[in-house]
């Protein structure tokens, strides 16, 4: 599967969800005190870090699968009998298989420079409405050495995967990144503006965010184990911001207007997953389902959904998710082979005016209690748009039975891999005597269109019984991208429209606990709830994975809490996070200690718990149980 097929566009609610899930929660966890150099005008501030991180719970195979063989009808004909792939060990306590993961040397370096001051540039020229500005850029440069280390990367035995080229290498595991950058510019002291690459952040969520839809987030790079703080993960979109802040009124206060504008730079749909659905050797491949195998259906559930890829031998390999995606695509074509190619265009709004987005946010703090702070948001953006995959049963030439995503075509045997950047990955052939009959194309498109988001957000601090700081966070939009089966024999799936609302209610308090620390501890806990008014029948969570299945109402919740040990010099903050439906979740610690004054070493860790294996929770705690993480950091503060 080409990378930019799934990672372009909208891969679907549930692994954005989960992206946002990671990110936010990545803000919860305590991160590295940047220092300043300052220098007149010019400050600088930044730290270097390296990372390395190891991966348990991957297991290996059980070796209980059957080879597939063939036959001769004639002399000049090769029929395949179908085998079946061996299963995998592993899970959340197994301890016994550890890969490294993660060998990352980076840079994160934040230059800002105070241009005018007092209507003066560079304190000689008078700007004459310009009364403050600043500029702004944040740097974040890095290089992995798993993928020097590792020729294969994580990729496993069997599944056709060559070493990596030096384009490959430069893709996957060098980063020359300018994050962000822009221009703060006071016009009086009620009316700015910001003009540049920046991020939006309007939610009063402590995670999860309902209404924080704006910049996507770039799950390419460790998106999917709470590693990076949320600030690096998003994508930046170049806009235009305005901010005026009004008079209080009518008992208000803390009244202001904000407002965006996007002069068309599309950034993704909702969460960039570049190759991790396409490159089974790098480490942040996604654990998310592929589709079913193509035995038939049995009442309501579709194809059954066995372990079989097929490697370039004829021979069976388990590919049950994109971490086991195969090198080489052969799809099972009644008694022979197809080359299977999924082919994504590039059909992604053009950078033009006419394709401007917008958004605006107007805030106050309300005379209710002891003051109600309320946001609200409306938005009107490229985001949320469904990936169409339309299924049909066809023949291939020669009545050779086709379960066919997309249509047919007979071509030569030849295929070429396509990954970003890199027109052609690398030529294949099939091994002697494996019947191959042709070429299964599936080809994708998305329903871009630009939909409306309504989104309600705030906080209210009850000092009087709770001391908690109780946070609120809502959005709907009539139009959310779904995909739903359309052929339970294949699996096949059409994108759809549907009516989409989200509501979070969270709480913060400080609580002093004597025998832990001298400091308090500051508890979170939130709970998430994702609601479809109508959803589309039989809906799934992704075009990839028909046997998954979309809840109409979905429960979330997670509970961290913040310690302060060692006079300070020990943070540590540690996350429960609960999907209530499906009885899965995880455990997640952050530490970071101050060993001195600019250096200070960490230590993460990432735990899957709770049911496993089954491919269908939306937030991938299932099968994360194959991919629980320990990471030690060491930073050097600038």
């Amino acid at each position: 599967m080409s990378a930019r097929t799934l990672g372009s566009g909208r891969v679907s609610g549930w692994q954005g969800l989960l992206v946002a899930v990671v990110a936010a929660l990545a803000t919860l966890w305590s991160t590295a005190a940047r220092a300043t150099i300052t220098q007149g005008d010019f400050s600088v501030f930044g730290f270097f870090e390296t990372r390395e991180e190891g991966r348990w719970g991957q297991g290996s195979s059980a070796g209980n699968g059957t080879p597939t063989t063939f036959t001769h009808p004639t002399p000049t004909t090769t029929v395949a009998k179908m085998g079946l792939a061996s299963s995998y060990t592993g899970g959340t306590w197994d301890f016994n298989h550890w890969d490294l993961d993660e060998a990352r040397q980076l840079a994160d370096i934040r230059p800002d420079y105070h241009t005018v001051k007092n209507y003066k540039f560079m304190g000689r020229f008078d700007t004459l409405i310009l009364k403050d500005a600043d500029f702004f850029a944040f740097y974040r440069p890095w290089y992995d050495a798993v993928g020097t280390l590792k020729q294969r990367g994580r990729a496993n035995p069997n599944y056709n995967w060559p070493n990596y080229n030096q384009t490959q290498l430069q893709q996957q595991y060098f980063r020359n990144d300018l994050h962000e950058y822009y221009g703060q510019l006071n016009f009086t002291d009620n009316f700015s503006m910001r003009v540049g690459k920046q991020q939006v952040i309007w939610s009063e969520a402590d995670a999860l965010s309902g209404t924080e839809v704006t910049n996507p987030v770039d799950g390419s790079y460790h998106g999917f184990i709470p590693f990076e703080a949320a600030e690096d993960l998003r994508k930046n979109v170049r806009m235009v911001k305005f901010n005026y802040i009004l008079p209080d009124m009518y008992k208000t206060a803390n009244n202001e207007l904000e407002a965006f504008w996007i002069p068309g730079d599309f950034q993704g749909n909702t969460v960039f997953l570049g190759w991790t659905t396409a490159d089974g050797r790098n480490p942040w491949s996604v654990p998310a389902a592929l589709g079913p195998g193509q035995a038939g259906a049995v009442g309501d559930v579709p194809a059954r959904f066995n372990n079989n890829g097929i490697n370039f031998q004829g021979q069976p390999i388990q590919q049950r998710s994109f971490l086991q995606t195969a090198a080489t695509k052969l799809d099972n074509v009644g008694g022979g082979f197809g080359y299977f190619n999924v082919i994504g265009p590039h059909n992604d709004p053009s950078n033009s005016l006419e394709n401007s987005e917008f958004g605006m946010r107007a805030s106050s703090l309300l005379p209710l209690g002891n003051g109600l702070q309320a946001s609200f948001i409306y938005l009107y953006e490229w985001r949320d748009c469904p990936v169409g995959l339309n299924t049909a049963a066809t023949t291939l030439p020669g009545g050779f039975p086709a379960l066919a995503t997309g249509g047919v075509s007979l071509v030569s045997n030849q295929f070429f891999y396509g990954i970003p950047g890199q027109g052609s990955f690398h030529r294949v052939n099939p091994a002697p005597g494996v019947p191959v009959w042709g070429t299964v194309f599936a080809t994708l498109s998305t329903r871009y269109r630009r939909n409306s988001f309504f989104g309600l957000t705030g906080t209210y601090y009850d000092k009087e019984w709770t001391d908690i700081v109780y946070r609120y966070d809502s959005l709907y939009t009539p139009n959310y991208g779904v995909n739903s089966v359309n052929n339970k024999v294949t699996g096949g799936t059409t994108a759809q429209w549907a009516e989409a609302g989200r509501f979070i209610f969270a709480g913060d308090r400080p609580t002093y606990i004597p025998w832990l620390s001298k400091q308090h501890t500051f508890f979170t806990a939130q709970y998430v709830n994702t609601w479809y008014p109508y959803l589309p029948p039989h809906a799934v969570p992704s075009i990839a994975n028909a046997i998954g299945k979309v809840r109409r109402d979905g429960s979330f919740f997670f509970l961290s809490a913040v310690d302060w040990i060692l006079n300070g010099q020990l943070v540590t903050t540690n996350v429960w996070a609960w999907d209530l439906d499906d009885k899965v979740g995880s455990l997640e610690s952050a530490n970071t200690y101050r060993y001195s004054r600019s250096i200070l070493m960490g230590v993460n860790a990432f735990w899957a718990i709770g049911r496993s294996g089954r491919y269908t929770d939306p937030f991938l705690y299932s099968a994360q149980q194959r991919t629980n993480e320990l990471e030690f950091t060491l930073t050097y503060e600038i």
